[in-house]
């Protein structure tokens, strides 16, 4: 099977050695995401539009690996104060609606950084034949 291996072009992505997602056959597995914009942490202290952003950033890389936000069936979602559930939990019902993947919310004490309030990594299944669009890699 072939494996594409997807990069949104951060900082740590290179750094650190990892992909922001990788998809191997009809599996794409995304990496724990959080909220950044032009390499910084985007909207601090607000964990419901850090959830949005994260998935606009995940639905970029799912884009790149051929997928959609509708082709996920779980998401996996860190949060540095439980009490951001509900405000988490309620984006996340917007955005996915009728999808209804799977989805764990865990507490945690720490993320990379303190501006950050949540975490979110997700796998997707997709049925259709996948080329690599051009700047993946193989």
């Amino acid at each position: 099977m072939t494996r594409t291996n997807i990069s949104t072009g951060g900082k740590t992505e290179e750094a650190y050695g990892y992909s922001r997602a990788v998809r191997i056959g009809n599996v794409i597995k995304v990496a724990g995401t959080c909220a950044v914009e032009d390499g910084k942490p985007y909207a601090p202290g607000d964990a419901a539009e850090q959830t949005r952003k994260i998935f606009a950033i995940i639905s970029s890389a799912l884009e790149t690996a051929g997928a959609t936000l509708g082709d996920i069936v779980i998401n996996r979602i860190f949060l540095t104060n439980i009490e951001d559930s509900d405000a988490v939990g309620k984006v996340h019902g917007e955005i996915f609606g009728e999808v209804r993947p799977a989805c764990t919310m865990l507490g945690t004490s720490a993320l990379i950084l303190p501006e950050f309030l949540v975490e979110i990594e997700c796998e997707a299944i997709v049925s259709e034949e996948f080329h690599a669009n051009p700047g993946t890699t193989h």
